[in-house]
C-alpha cells in the first residue's frame, strides 16, 4: 500500500518537479496538453517527449486533456507551457476571434511544429441525393435542406467544416447543421437520420470504416478552384487524397484537403528548450516517433511547417532558429 501511495504522489507532483541538465535555463521543464487517452495525439505527444528527453536532455510531462481548446485555455493560464491544437483553433486564439473574441489576442502563443495530416471527409451515401459539396446549399439546390453532422459543438471539426462550406455558400442556416460526437455521427448516418457526416481525421478512420461497413459511401471531392479558394482563405489546409479502396464504395482516389495538428508553446518557454525538442524529434528520435501509428509516418521535416508556411502565427524563437538552419525559413 505504501508503494502505491508513493507512486501516486510522484505522478501528481511530476509536472512541478525541477529537473537539472535540461536545455535553455538550467532546471527548466514543461507540461504539455495533448488529448484524451483514446486518441492518437496523446501517444504521439508522449513519444515525442520521450525522444526529446533521450536525445535532447529536456523534460516534457505530457498530460491527457480535452484537446485543443482546453489546451489553449490551460496554456493561457500557464498550467501548460506547451500543447497540441487544431491549426484553425490555434489561429483563432492567437488573433482573439470567434470563440476567443472575449479573451482577446493570445500574444504569448507561438508555433513549434506540425504533426500529420487529417483529411477532410464529407461522407454521404454512394447512391444518395448528394453528389457534390454545393448540393448542401439549399439556396442553390432547389430548397432542399440536407442534414450534416460536422463534429461536436465547438470542436475543431465543427470549425473546419464551417470554413470549408463557406466556399460553397453553405452554412448553418441553409443546411441542416447537427453537431454530434464521433459515435453519434456514425449512428445518425447508419440510421439514415442525416444525409451526411464530416470528419477531419487521420486515415484510415475507424469511424468511417464503421459508417461504410454495410452501405457503400461516397466522399465528396474538394478540388480544383474550390480547393484553391479554401487554401487561400484558410492557409492551414493542404491538398490531400483519399486512396481508392480505403473504404467501402470508394472505387477511385478522392481529392480533398487536410489539416494538421500543431504543437504550440508559450513564447516565454526558453529558446534552447524548443530548439532541442525539434532537434531530437526530427533527428535521432524521428524513427521512433513515426512508429506510433500509420498516420505518424507523415511526421517528417518536410511537413513540419505545413499550415503555417505564411507565418500566420508567430514561430517560437527556438523553432525559427531550427527551421532556418534546416533551410525551411529564410
Amino acid at each position: 500500500m505504501k508503494k502505491i501511495i508513493l507512486l501516486g504522489l510522484i505522478l501528481i507532483v511530476a509536472p512541478c518537479l525541477v529537473f537539472s541538465g535540461g536545455a535553455g535555463e538550467q532546471g527548466y521543464s514543461a507540461v504539455m496538453g495533448s488529448s484524451s487517452l483514446g486518441g492518437t495525439w496523446y501517444p504521439t505527444a508522449a513519444r515525442m517527449a520521450g525522444a526529446a528527453m533521450e536525445h535532447g536532455g529536456i523534460i516534457i510531462t505530457v498530460q491527457s486533456s480535452g484537446g485543443g481548446t482546453e489546451n489553449l485555455r490551460l496554456m493561457r493560464q500557464n498550467q501548460y507551457q506547451m500543447g497540441l491544437c487544431e491549426p484553425n483553433i490555434a489561429n483563432y486564439a492567437y488573433k482573439g476571434i470567434k470563440l476567443f473574441k472575449d479573451d482577446g489576442p493570445y500574444d504569448n502563443l507561438t508555433f513549434v511544429t506540425n504533426l500529420y495530416p487529417n483529411a477532410a471527409c464529407a461522407v454521404v451515401m454512394k447512391n444518395g441525393p448528394i453528389k457534390t459539396m454545393s448540393d448542401y446549399n439549399m439556396d442553390s439546390n432547389g430548397g432542399k435542406k440536407y442534414g450534416f453532422a460536422p463534429g461536436s459543438p465547438g470542436s475543431g471539426d465543427e470549425y473546419c467544416w464551417e470554413e470549408i462550406f463557406s466556399i460553397y455558400g453553405a452554412n448553418k442556416t441553409n443546411m441542416n447543421w447537427k453537431p454530434l460526437s464521433h459515435n453519434e455521427r456514425v449512428m445518425a448516418f447508419k440510421d439514415r437520420i442525416l444525409e451526411g457526416i464530416g470528419y477531419t481525421t487521420a486515415q484510415p478512420s475507424g469511424s468511417i470504416i464503421e459508417a461504410s461497413a454495410q452501405t457503400p459511401i461516397k466522399i465528396l471531392e474538394i478540388t480544383g478552384k474550390d480547393r484553391e479558394k479554401v487554401i487561400k482563405e484558410f492557409p492551414w489546409y493542404s491538398p490531400a487524397v483519399i486512396p481508392a479502396g480505403m473504404y467501402n464504395g470508394i472505387d477511385a482516389d478522392v481529392e480533398t484537403i487536410s489539416i494538421g495538428g500543431f504543437v504550440l508553446a508559450n513564447k516565454d518557454v526558453p529558446e534552447d528548450f524548443i530548439y532541442r525538442y525539434l532537434s531530437a524529434v526530427y533527428g535521432k528520435g524521428l524513427k521512433n516517433v513515426q512508429g506510433v501509428a500509420e498516420a505518424t509516418k507523415d511526421i517528417k521535416l518536410e511537413n513540419s511547417i505545413n499550415g503555417n508556411e505564411t507565418a500566420s502565427m508567430a514561430f517560437h524563437a527556438g523553432a525559427e532558429k531550427f527551421y532556418k538552419e534546416k533551410g525551411l525559413l529564410k
